[in-house]
C-alpha cells in the first residue's frame, strides 16, 4: 500500500486528533504531518502536554497545528471546537485505558470511554465528518473489564452512525503500546530505576506489545482499509509473557533477575484476562487490502445498536447519581456476556 495514495486521501483537509498528548495520539500527529494536511486539531485536556507536542513536531507542508484544551465529556465543549474547525477527519483517541484506574473509579470511565466518544460522534455527524477513526481495545472482544466494556459500546456507537449516516465512521481495536504512559514497560523501568522489585501479575499472563510509531502508521493507513462501521484489528506487535519482557529489561539495564532486582506476582486484576487475544487471519478476523490491518468478522445485534443512543443517556444519568449496581446492569444489557 503506498504513502502516494494515502497522502492524497489526507493533504489539505482539516484533521482532528483527540488525545493528541498521549502516546499514540502524539505519533499520530507527527506522522500526519508528514502528508501535509491543511490544518491538524490537536485535542487534549492537558495544556502543557500540548504545548510540548507543538513544539518538538517539525511542521512542513504548510501544515497549520493548532491545539485546544478540552474536556471530551463536555458536550458544549465539543460541539465548540467542531463547529469551529468543521473537520473532514477525525481520529478519537482520547481515553481511559489503565485496567487498575478504571476499576477504581468506574464511573469516570463511562463518562470518557462512553459519554466523551458519543459527544465526539454526534459532533462529527453534525458537521458532516468524512471520515472518523474510533481506537478500542484488543480488550473490547468478549469484554470482562469495564475498560472493555465501555470501548465495546464506543464500537456500538460508532457503527450506529455509520449506518446511519453511511460514512467511513469505523473502529480500530488496539494492543498494548510498548511506550505507553502507564503501561506495563514503563511501569517496569520505573520499578528497576528504584531497585524493584518489579510487580506482575501472573507469572503466565501474555500480552501483544506494539510499538507506538507502527500503531500510529497502521491507524493512518487504516482510512484506506476501512469500511462504513467496521472494526478492524492490527496483526503487529510481538505476543510475549509480561514476565519475560520484565527479565530483559533487567538485564538491558545490567542488573541480575532475582539478586539485584526481584520478581514479584501480585495476582490478575478484576477482570483482567490472563492471555489476551492475538489478531490473526481465521474465522474472526479477515484480510483487507493491508497485510496488517484486519477486519472483524463479528456480527452486531441490530435491537443493540437501534438502542444505544438511548442507553448512553441512560448511563449518563446513573453516573451523575454514582448508583454502581445500576451501571452495571444498563452495561450488561448493551454488551451481552459481559461479567460472565
Amino acid at each position: 500500500m503506498k504513502l502516494e495514495g494515502l497522502q492524497q486521501l489526507v493533504m489539505g483537509k482539516t484533521v482532528l486528533v483527540t488525545g493528541a498528548s498521549g502516546t499514540v495520539g502524539g505519533e499520530v500527529v507527527r506522522q500526519l504531518i508528514k502528508l501535509c494536511p491543511g490544518q491538524i486539531i490537536c485535542l487534549g485536556r492537558n495544556k502543557d502536554k500540548l504545548s510540548n507536542l507543538f513544539v518538538t513536531s517539525k511542521i512542513k507542508c504548510e501544515t497549520e497545528v493548532v491545539w485546544e484544551t478540552c474536556d471530551i465529556c463536555d458536550r458544549d465543549q465539543v460541539n465548540v471546537i467542531f463547529y469551529k474547525y468543521d473537520p473532514d477527519i477525525v481520529f478519537h483517541l482520547a481515553a481511559e485505558k489503565d485496567i487498575k484506574l478504571t476499576n477504581a473509579d468506574p464511573f469516570n470511565c463511562v463518562m470518557v470511554n462512553v459519554i466523551g466518544t458519543f459527544n465526539i460522534v454526534q459532533s462529527a455527524k453534525e458537521t458532516n465528518a468524512d471520515n472518523l477513526l474510533f481506537t478500542s481495545s484488543i480488550k473490547a472482544n468478549y469484554p470482562t473489564s469495564i475498560m472493555g466494556a465501555t470501548k465495546r459500546i464506543g464500537e456500538f456507537l460508532v457503527k450506529s452512525a455509520a449506518i446511519e449516516i453511511e460514512k467511513s465512521y469505523y473502529t480500530v481495536r488496539l494492543s498494548n503500546v510498548m511506550e505507553s504512559e502507564g503501561g506495563v514497560y514503563s511501569l517496569f523501568c520505573n520499578q528497576i530505576a528504584n531497585g524493584g522489585p518489579i510487580t506482575i501479575t501472573h507469572p503466565d499472563a501474555v500480552r501483544v506489545f506494539v510499538s507506538a510509531k507502527e500503531t500510529a502508521c497502521l491507524l493512518l493507513y487504516s482510512l484506506m482499509c476501512a469500511h462504513p462501521g467496521s472494526v478492524l484489528g492490527l496483526a503487529a506487535g510481538n505476543r510475549m509473557k509480561i514476565v519475560d519482557l520484565a527479565i530483559r529489561l533487567i538485564g538491558e539495564y545490567e542488573f541480575e533477575e532475582g539478586r539485584e532486582i526481584e520478581i514479584s506476582y501480585v495476582g490478575l486484576r478484576n477482570g483482567e484476562k490472563l492471555v489476551e487475544e492475538n489478531v490473526g487471519l481465521g474465522a474472526e478476523w479477515l484480510s483487507t487490502t493491508h497485510d496488517k490491518i484486519l477486519v472483524s468478522n463479528q456480527t452486531f445485534d441490530l435491537s443493540v445498536l437501534n438502542n444505544v443512543e438511548d442507553s448512553v443517556i441512560d448511563l449518563l444519568d446513573i453516573v451523575r447519581k454514582k448508583d454502581l449496581d445500576g451501571l452495571q446492569s444498563v452495561i450488561r444489557t448493551i454488551v451481552l456476556g459481559y461479567g460472565r
